[in-house]
């Protein structure tokens, strides 16, 4: 599941929706999530929260369904790909990014082979942009703001636990994110920062929906971070985020029931240990587990285990929102020597490919074997994983790991 430096190479025509005006969709909003299986879920995940009520209100039995063209208006971005092509969507992870003078050697140029190689429509970035605490000026994320737009790509980044660390502060970070002309952002209030839609349209379609969110955890945030409010240092998502999601994905559904639905955030909830358990990974940490080298491996899993999840979400409530949703994916990254993706339950859950040299990330040695979180151990294994997905209704192909150089030659 490794693909070779330069032997993956696709153009596409793309383009985007225009952005909504700043301001609409703010908030978890009025309209109802009219399916009765959808009232019940959303009527079970805010008790199990604690806060009560229902996703937005009483359903109206008497209300037609949106038209194909109105489910639109429940996204935030929409990317636009050529039809009779299989979109490539590419997950980068953990760049955290710290100096402006190391951004070339550790950074930089294994994110512009990645990019450069894989030719994606739409680019995920699963947190830890920069290292925040290391960023008092701001000017190493606007650095990387400038590198990211320089693609002309759209890409869609999320906050990890370290970005809002920064001094000055998540909303002047999400400022800055809004008003890059590439960048698919939006700044609601709601808990953690940047909770926003952003799907995949072919043929007037609305193929796939990725709902990005922010699963906090930032311990050490900035004074001018935690000043909005809504920047949380306990890891996992809030009542009314999972609210949010449930409303806006019920009205997706609704509008178009064929729509695929994923969800993106930074640290992984506790599913990702349950699914991983097939392998023999337990919470201790002790394993490390190569799948792709697993005799009895099901056809599709990959990556590497190298550490232990860290997670969230012990009784699955946020899990079960999700599922309730009929996603089929799950997006993470946090676990710097985690690369794995297994589907478990008809559902994929994968870890991003660590993207950078910055802080931990595995090596490979000359014979072939992976050395997790050392720098001195060989080559290094850096640069994203690809999520191919089917021109024909948005489902999921088969996802691979791009590694930069020729760290693939010697995994073999």
């Amino acid at each position: 599941m490794y693909m070779y430096s330069g032997t993956y190479h696709r153009k596409f025509k793309r383009g985007r929706r225009k952005r909504k005006e700043k301001g609409s969709r703010q908030g978890v909003g009025r309209r109802a999530a009219v399916g009765p299986a959808a009232v019940l879920l959303a009527t079970v995940l805010l008790a199990a929260a604690g806060c009560g009520g229902n996703a937005g209100g009483s359903a109206d039995s008497g209300s037609a369904q949106q038209s194909g063209a109105d489910v639109f208006s429940a996204v935030d971005f929409t990317v636009s790909v050529e039809e009779g092509k299989d979109p490539v969507v590419l997950q980068l992870t953990d760049p955290q990014f710290t100096d402006l003078a190391q951004a070339e050697e550790k950074c930089y140029r294994y994110m512009r082979e990645t990019i450069e190689n894989t030719s994606p429509d739409l680019i995920l970035v699963t947190g830890d942009l920069i290292y925040g605490h290391m960023d008092d000026d701001g000017s190493i994320f606007v650095d990387f703001v400038e590198f990211m737009e320089g693609f002309d790509i759209p890409w869609a980044p999320i906050f990890g636990n370290h970005d809002a660390e920064c001094e000055m502060g998540a909303d002047w970070m999400c400022a800055r994110l809004e008003e890059a002309e590439n960048c698919l952002f939006l700044q609601r209030e709601l808990s953690g920062n940047g909770n926003y839609t952003v799907g995949i349209e072919q043929g007037g379609a609305l193929k796939r929906v990725f709902f990005m969110l922010d699963s906090n955890g930032c311990s050490q945030a900035s004074a001018a971070s935690l000043a909005n409010g809504h920047t949380e240092v306990g890891m996992g998502l809030e009542p009314d985020q999972m609210r949010w999601f449930v409303e806006v994905g019920t009205e997706i559904l609704e509008a178009s029931p064929e729509t695929k639905i994923s969800f993106v955030c930074h640290i992984p909830p506790a599913i990702f240990s349950e699914a991983f358990a097939k392998y023999g990974y337990t919470d201790t940490g002790e394993e490390k587990i190569n799948i792709d080298r697993l005799p009895d491996k099901d056809a599709g899993d990959f990556g590497y285990i190298g550490e232990k999840m860290v997670t969230w979400d012990s009784a699955n409530i946020v899990w079960n929102a999700m599922k309730g949703l009929q996603t089929d994916s799950l997006f993470v990254g946090h676990c710097h020597t985690n690369s794995a993706s297994v589907v478990y339950e008809g559902v994929r859950f994968q870890f991003g490919q660590k993207s950078s040299t910055y802080d931990s990330f595995n090596s490979v040695t000359a014979g072939g074997e992976i050395v997790p979180g050392s720098a001195s151990a060989g080559t290094p294994l850096v640069g994203g994983t690809v999520i191919p997905l089917s021109g024909t209704d948005g489902s999921l192909l088969q996802p691979y790991i791009y590694l930069c150089g020729n760290a693939a030659d010697l995994l073999g």
